[in-house]
């Protein structure tokens, strides 16, 4: 399966400028329209194109420290349910602000990530498709993963194209550890 996350720039930049602000891991919940379809070879390919975004505040998180943050399972339950009942995908965002260079998902993560997304997937209906993706970010890099709906696997998101004027692909760093 072949995984493209697609956002506004303006968008992207003031999110991560507010993710960042704080030496404390932050998060935010990314809405968006999924679309599945074969590429020319057969495989299948998901975008994902994201509709809104959900700065996930401070006082919704029943921990926060520089290397780990959980949100309250009230905030994330009503989060679940808006992508339920409109058909969006889901990309949870958190940071890493201690990752100067390169950032990747930490062990945790990528356990967090499995079940989450396995989660995510057995709820949602069908039809529209749905996806379920996250994204870490640390000072100098952007890092993802995605489950691909089919197989329950997850894997590295391979494209996340900035929308402006112009298309920009963002360089990811390489994801899973």
């Amino acid at each position: 399966m072949h995984a493209t996350l697609r956002m506004s720039r303006p968008v992207w930049t003031s999110m991560r400028a507010h993710l960042l602000a704080s030496r404390d891991e932050r998060m935010a919940y990314l809405l968006a329209r999924g679309g599945r379809w074969p590429d020319p070879a057969g495989a299948p390919v998901l975008d994902l194109l994201v509709t809104s975004v959900l700065l996930v505040p401070d006082s919704a998180l029943t921990m926060q420290t520089g290397v780990r943050v959980e949100i309250d399972p009230v905030f994330t339950r009503e989060v679940l349910i808006a992508c339920y009942e409109t058909g969006l995908s889901l990309v949870d965002v958190h940071t890493h602000p201690f990752s100067n260079d390169a950032v990747s998902f930490s062990g945790h993560d990528v356990v967090n990530m499995h079940a989450t997304h396995a989660d995510f997937l057995a709820r949602m209906p069908g039809t529209p498709p749905a996806g379920v993706a996250s994204l870490v970010l640390g000072q100098s890099g952007v890092a993802g993963a995605v489950t691909d709906p089919g197989t329950g696997a997850l894997r590295p998101l391979e494209r996340f194209l900035l929308l402006d004027d112009a298309v920009t692909e963002v360089a990811l760093c390489p994801s899973l550890c």
